[in-house]
């Protein structure tokens, strides 16, 4: 393919980032049967279809004129680029923009033998048939032209990778945030029922009525939803509330026994009760306030690039947010 000048590599990066995402949309419009403005960021630019290819032509280089290895090493480079970028992207992210994880023969979801024989007819394209009338467009330009082309492009193509960059940033926290709200209050839910035992057990008789209540008012209610925790289409919210419901149901009953059942427990055994009890309403507050905090960003979905993130790439999973991120999706489609 003989050697390209940097601002050349430059050039072919940018047509072929904005080729691809010419190829990613219409696939995927016609797949989801509506259109898709795919791509992690906001403008048609897909860098991986661009750094694909420009590691595709080096890759093949050393093999010009024998197709088959061409194609054989266009398609190894590239595949291993997609995993790479993928894990990465998994790591920084806490999702995969891209799923293979359904497909025969894929490693981590990141790639499959159906993508990795797409890089090879890709690679078949784009030496055979593409390159020459990119290669035959960029010599039209000078090489000034070529810088301020250049420069223009990816200027705006960095503009847009950083906010796009944040947004994602934005859903990971947002994901971290859901769960780690919900798994607090399923701590607590839990330490309030190990405090009204320990309470009971000390109390005594006196704490009789108490128990008794406890085990009709909030018994009764755990086991009318304890089945439905478990269901995957209640949503992180329809648990956490729940969890809240739940949790706040029983800090009341607490702070009411605590008071009429106090003379029953050793000072200590009081004073370290209070304590608890005290520091458990804190927490409740402040889970409650970080739900509501985030719960009002997602009813905002609408207006932040978040949406878009999440409306171009249909595909999009986590593996340790799987329901959070399924919740925010499904707010991503309501008008």
């Amino acid at each position: 393919m003989g050697k390209y000048l940097t601002i050349e590599w430059v050039f072919i990066f940018c047509v072929y980032s904005v080729i691809g995402f010419i190829w990613e949309t219409v696939y995927c419009s016609i797949r989801e049967r509506h259109l898709v403005n795919r791509g992690f960021m906001k403008g048609p630019f897909l860098p991986i279809y661009g750094s694909g290819v420009c590691v595709m032509l080096v890759a093949a280089a050393p093999f010009e004129g024998n197709v088959l290895l061409e194609c054989l090493s266009g398609m190894i480079c590239a595949t291993v680029l997609e995993y790479v970028t993928g894990e990465l992207m998994q790591h920084l992210f806490k999702v995969r923009y891209w799923d293979y994880s359904k497909e025969k023969f894929n490693l981590n979801g990141h790639i499959c033998l159906g993508a990795s024989l797409g890089w090879f007819v890709a690679t078949f394209v784009v030496n055979r048939i593409l390159q020459k009338p990119v290669t035959a467009l960029m010599k039209m330009f000078t090489e000034t032209q070529l810088t301020v082309t250049d420069s223009v492009v990816m200027g705006i193509a960095v503009i847009d990778f950083i906010i796009s960059f944040k947004a994602a940033m934005d859903l990971r926290a947002i994901l971290v945030k859901m769960e780690e709200a919900r798994h607090e209050m399923q701590l607590m839910q839990k330490r309030l029922d190990v405090i009204i035992a320990v309470m009971a057990e000390e109390a005594g008789d006196k704490v009789d009525a108490f128990t008794d209540s406890v085990k009709e008012n909030i018994g009764d209610f755990t086991d009318s939803v304890s089945a439905k925790y478990s269901e995957l289409s209640d949503s992180v919210s329809d648990r956490f509330d729940r969890f809240g419901s739940d949790v706040s149901r029983r800090l009341e009953y607490i702070r009411k026994a605590a008071g009429s059942v106090s003379d029953k427990f050793t000072p200590d055994s009081a004073k370290e009760f209070m304590e608890e009890i005290r520091t458990l309403g804190e927490r409740y507050a402040s889970v409650i306030k970080q739900h509501t905090s985030f719960t009002t960003l997602k009813g905002t979905l609408k207006k932040l690039f978040i949406r878009n993130i999440i409306r171009s790439n249909p595909s999009i999973i986590s593996d340790d947010y799987y329901e959070a991120l399924e919740e925010l999706k499904n707010a991503s489609k309501r008008k």
